[in-house]
């Protein structure tokens, strides 16, 4: 998805440079860490795009502006003109999804494959076992032979919807911007898509299915490493990272009362260990749970996980494509565009891995 969307802007560069650079302005200030910029504001380079926007609409649909001698209202109710504002919004959210997705916590659990429309996507697991060793004498052959076989699973995109209310008039005239609008879709489905995939995750890890032997109910600094290790060694040797929110892990420490800790120490500066007994420790940043009437959080501070990263990740995410459609402005008798903004993905739990959990003292 990412190289189609590249090939997509790649007659437009302009439009994809700028709208990039926004995008990592709005992601540092969300807190993620080592994106690179321009030193404008937003509002300036929100205002760059728009016109961008209308630029590439007017290439695209063969229409200007001049056309109609400066009549925003009636350009904008051109059906060449909104076919094609619709499908470079859309191509704009699939510019940026893949990196939004790259920077949250999904990376952790899930491995998310980018498809085409009317595509599935096909996930082979290989088969952990190993062949078995038997005794066998010089004259003698009493072990049968063995074959292991892999899997596959094949796993289709669901359609989801966001159903907005928009002005295209208003982004041709400057007044609204298109790039926080694109932004704030793209937050939007990426929330859901967090919210599904990591629900697939505890479920999986909290099922009858996932061993007694990766389940520790209290945690204990002993019973942690036993974890790890087994989760590790299960996992073909893979090394297991401790992972989960800075509240749960607080409680990985370790048990000698006698430990201190240097306002030097990474616990003190990072409010946990990064490493507990060389293995290392994850946090997960917190995200609203918006189906909350009480401002809840999603992610469970209870719990602590322990995963393989490196391993086949517990969750897969299969993502298709969007597909814009907004009605005529004149149907509201207000200007302001009912759309829906349809986007395809599904998650589900494919995988050969095995990971576990650790409760702590919260729960």
């Amino acid at each position: 998805m990412k190289e189609l969307n590249t090939k997509l802007f790649s007659e437009c560069k302009e439009l994809y440079t700028a709208f990039k650079d926004y995008y990592d302005h709005t992601q540092s200030i969300n807190g993620v860490v080592g994106k690179q910029f321009s030193t404008k504001s937003l509002d300036e380079k929100e205002k760059v795009i728009n016109k961008l926007f209308a630029d590439e609409i007017a290439r695209r649909s063969k229409v200007s502006l001049a056309d109609y001698d400066g009549d925003v209202a009636h350009y904008a109710q051109n059906p060449m003109v909104k076919a094609f504002a619709d499908t470079i919004s859309d191509q704009m959210i699939d510019m940026i999804l893949p990196d939004v997705l790259g920077t949250s916590i999904l990376g952790m659990i899930a491995e998310i494959r980018y498809i085409g429309w009317g595509d599935s996507a096909k996930f082979d697991l290989e088969n952990n076992g190993l062949f078995t060793v038997a005794k066998a004498g010089y004259r003698q052959k009493n072990a049968t032979f063995q074959k292991l076989e892999n899997t596959s699973v094949t796993l289709a995109p669901i359609g989801h919807q966001v159903s907005v209310i928009s002005s295209l008039f208003n982004v041709l005239a400057g007044r609204d911007s298109i790039a926080k609008y694109i932004m704030k879709a793209v937050r939007s489905i990426e929330a859901e898509m967090i919210n599904e995939a990591y629900s697939a995750f505890t479920t999986a890890m909290t099922a009858s299915a996932t061993p007694s032997a990766f389940k520790i109910a209290n945690y204990a600094e002993t019973s942690a490493i036993t974890l790890a290790e087994k989760v590790t060694a299960w996992n073909g040797g893979r090394k297991a990272v401790f992972a989960g929110t800075p509240v749960a892990l607080k409680a990985l420490l370790p048990s000698n009362s006698n430990y201190r800790y240097s306002l030097e120490d990474p616990y003190v500066k990072f409010g946990s260990v990064l490493k507990f007994n060389d293995f290392d420790v994850i946090p997960m940043q917190q995200f609203a749970d918006y189906t909350s009437t009480s401002y809840a959080l999603k992610l469970d501070d209870t719990k602590i996980f322990c995963v393989s990263p490196q391993a086949d990740k517990i969750v897969k995410i299969v993502v298709g494509g969007t597909l814009s459609n907004s009605e005529s402005g004149m149907d509201n008798a207000n200007l302001a565009q009912t759309g829906m903004i349809f986007k395809a993905w599904d998650s589900s739990v494919i995988t050969n891995a095995l990971a576990g959990y650790i409760g702590t003292s919260a729960s």
